[in-house]
Order: structure tokens, then C-alpha cells, then sequence
């Protein structure tokens, strides 16, 4: 018996050794995950803001416990933190894969502009539905029967590239239409896409004249950029547009309350949204006619407007202005928001827009330019109660309001009756 228990004794390993192994290995998981949380906080603060620092920080305090722990906690809380880690990680990984083959996430896995000499930019076209001239398009076309010109509206913010407003004009007018919308485009490069659009041989160009930006940006001018070199800190900037989690979390604080700038709601039965008081000075500030600059802005509009106006009649191309309004306008418009009930920012900013608009809508008639004013469209389709704008800060329109701003050029909407003659 007793040799019996000696040779048991050899064979199985005991308690003490066990446990040191299992400390052993509990530690080196901490360790690793101590050093690797303290680096990644350090990559993740560099060259960021007080809250961006605020959160490195934070991650380096973790790391320092968890190494903590490491180094004095007692076996069995060593594997069992080993435990937990392995666990998140292991959780961390499968959400990655399930966003990634059940949602769109990561979003903009690519720098989405390249450096232009004419434009100073345009659309990255490694992107899906991006074609090889750096425009929102299936393909490229030698020849449209309609043009579309424009910023971030006409490009389809938030909306897939078969739901912004060009293709969706495209499909109601049965009739071919190319997009050379890009986001943060003005006037400036409308002027440059013209002259391009004219020698796709159209029938018809449209000009997507955003009324909240785009007099700001003749002011800029024509800036260049590229996606890859404005990255100002790489980390990131990985974990939010190259890793699905990153992406998803990173909306979810855009969208939530925790995440949103100062500003106000607007209430509404069915569309309510959220305004950040930053956004209306910004806009107010872009379309104040009494300032110098955004006054000679103007004037600069319309005479690029003027010129291609009389480019298109020589060649017997119809030039369509679309006048697109902000969305605090059209809330502003809409009955059903109660408009003594909102903010005086929010009034002022409606004002100034609708003295701007009535200023461009007299302009473009004393030179015969058809122009279709979206407003009351978008302002009817409020009070009907059709979704068309996101419930947090944001000026682009969903698929619906993509949808008002095609069916208005296809219908008329406000403009001449000679807007829809071809």
C-alpha cells in the first residue's frame, strides 16, 4: 500500500506545484494585458484633446492595477483575472466577425479623398460605389442625359449610392443620370464640373446649391485634401474607421445623449431631431449677406451660375438650380414643430436663410436661370409625417428626403414650368 502512494506521488503533480503553475500563468496573462493596455492608452492619447488624454490616462491607470495584480495578487485571482481577460477578448473577437458580416460596420475602411490639381479633391475609388473618376457612380459614363452637381446632398450623406437623390431621379425619369456630387464641394468646383458635365452631352445639368455652406465655401476656396494625410493620429483612427467594434461604438456615442454637443431638441410626433447650437451660429454665420466676404461670395455665385448659364444655352443644355435648404429651416417651415415654441437661434437662422433664398430666387429669375426651391416639399412631407431626417445632429436628409428632393426636380416643384421640358 504505502508503494502504492509513492508511486502516486511521483506520477501526479501536487497542490503546491500546481498552484505555482496556475500562478504562474495567471501572471504572465496579466502581465501581457497590463503592458499591452498601458501602450495602447499611450498610442490612443497622442496628439489628441483634453478628453481624448483624459481617457489615456484613465486606460493607464487600469493597466497599472492590473499589473497590480499581477505582480502580488495570489494564484487562484491571478488565473481567475486571466480568466476574465481571455474572456473579453475571446467576446471582443466575436463581436468583430458578427459586425462585420451582419452590419455595414467598419465604416469608411478607406481614406475617402484623394488630392485633385483641378478640384483639390475627389472620392478615394477603392471605395465600393466609387468609380474610377472619384464620383458616387456605378460606372463611368461617356454620356448622361442629366448631370448632377452638387456637396454632401447631391454625393447622398447617409444614404446608400441607389438612394441619393441622382440615382433616384434617374430611376423615376427613366433617363440616365451621372453624379458629380462630393462632399464639401461649392460653388468654386461647380464651376469646374460644369464645364466637365457639358461634355458629357446632357440634356440637362442640376446644381445642387446648398444654401447653408456653400457662400462659406467660396470663402475657402478651392482646398486640397487627402484623407490619408489629415489622419492626425493613426491609432485612432484605425479603431474607429478599420475595426468594426471601434466603428459601432463610435456611433453609438455620435447618436447618444453622452456624445452630443451643446444644443436643443425640436419636437415633433414622428421626426423629432436634435440641434447643436454650434451648427445654427456656423450656418447663420455662412449665409449673413451683410458680411463683406460672404456678400462677395454671393456675387461670385451668381455670376458662375450666370456663365454657365449661357455655356449650357449655346450647347442647348437646360441648366436646373436646386435650392436645398438646411434642415433647421425646414423644421422651422413645418407646422406640426410649433414655431413660436422654438428657439430664437433657431427663428433668426430661418430668417436669414429665407432672405438669402428670396436674394438667389430673384438673381437666377432676372436671368432666366429655372431654378426648384425644395423647402416646400420637404416642409409638407414634415407635417405628413414621413421620416426624412436622423434624430440626432445631423444637416444631410435619410433615403426619404433624398427621395422629396428627386421627385420635386421630376414634378416642377416650385420652379418655371420650362424646368421639366427636355
Amino acid at each position: 500500500m504505502l508503494s502504492k502512494l509513492n508511486f502516486m506521488n511521483r506520477v501526479l503533480p501536487s497542490q503546491s506545484t500546481t498552484g505555482i503553475t496556475s500562478g504562474f500563468v495567471g501572471a504572465v496573462i496579466c502581465w501581457a494585458v497590463g503592458i499591452g493596455l498601458a501602450a495602447a492608452a499611450v498610442a490612443f492619447a497622442v496628439d489628441g484633446g483634453m478628453k481624448v488624454k483624459m481617457i489615456g490616462v484613465a486606460g493607464l491607470l487600469i493597466a497599472g492595477m492590473v499589473c497590480g495584480w499581477a505582480r502580488t495578487a495570489p494564484a487562484k485571482w491571478k488565473l481567475r483575472l486571466a480568466a476574465v481577460f481571455v474572456s473579453a477578448c475571446f467576446a471582443v473577437l466575436v463581436s468583430e466577425i458578427g459586425l462585420r458580416f451582419l452590419t455595414p460596420f467598419p465604416i469608411n475602411t478607406t481614406s475617402n479623398m484623394v488630392p485633385d490639381a483641378e478640384l483639390g479633391y475627389v472620392l478615394d475609388a477603392r471605395l465600393n460605389d466609387v468609380d474610377q473618376t472619384g464620383f458616387r457612380n456605378p460606372e463611368v459614363l461617356a454620356k448622361a442625359d442629366i448631370v448632377a452637381i452638387g456637396d454632401s446632398h447631391t454625393q447622398g450623406f447617409n444614404a446608400n449610392s441607389e438612394q441619393s437623390w441622382p440615382q433616384q431621379l434617374g430611376l423615376m425619369l427613366n433617363e440616365t443620370v451621372y453624379n458629380l456630387g462630393v462632399g464639401g464641394y461649392g460653388p468654386l468646383q461647380y464651376e469646374v464640373l460644369i464645364d466637365r458635365a457639358l461634355q458629357m452631352q446632357p440634356k440637362q445639368i442640376v446644381v445642387g446649391l446648398y444654401l447653408g455652406n456653400d457662400l462659406g465655401d467660396v470663402v475657402r476656396g478651392i482646398q486640397r485634401k487627402d484623407s490619408a494625410q489629415e489622419v492626425e493620429n493613426s491609432f485612432r483612427h484605425n479603431l474607429k474607421f478599420h475595426t468594426a467594434t471601434g466603428s459601432a461604438i463610435d456611433q453609438l456615442v455620435k447618436h447618444s445623449k453622452l456624445g452630443r454637443p451643446a444644443g436643443f431638441e425640436v419636437s415633433h410626433p414622428v421626426n423629432p431631431t436634435y440641434m447643436a447650437t454650434r451648427r445654427i451660429n456656423s450656418l447663420a454665420a455662412e449665409m449673413d449677406l451683410s458680411d463683406p466676404q460672404i456678400g462677395a461670395a454671393f456675387q461670385k455665385t451668381i455670376a458662375i451660375l450666370a456663365n454657365a448659364h449661357q455655356n449650357c444655352a449655346r450647347q442647348g443644355v437646360r441648366l436646373v438650380v436646386m435650392l436645398i435648404p438646411t434642415r433647421e429651416s425646414v423644421y422651422a417651415s413645418c407646422e406640426k414643430c410649433s414655431y413660436d415654441l422654438l428657439p430664437n437661434e433657431l427663428k433668426q437662422l430661418a430668417q436669414r436663410e429665407d432672405d438669402l433664398s428670396t436674394r438667389v430666387k430673384s438673381e437666377l429669375a432676372n436671368r432666366s436661370i429655372d431654378y426648384i426651391d425644395v423647402l416646400p416639399s420637404l416642409a409638407s412631407a414634415l407635417d405628413a409625417d414621413d421620416e426624412i431626417y436622423s434624430t440626432h445632429d445631423d444637416g444631410h436628409p435619410l433615403a426619404e428626403g433624398y427621395r422629396i428632393y428627386a421627385a420635386a426636380l421630376a414634378t416642377g416643384g416650385k420652379a418655371p414650368q420650362s424646368v421639366m421640358t427636355n
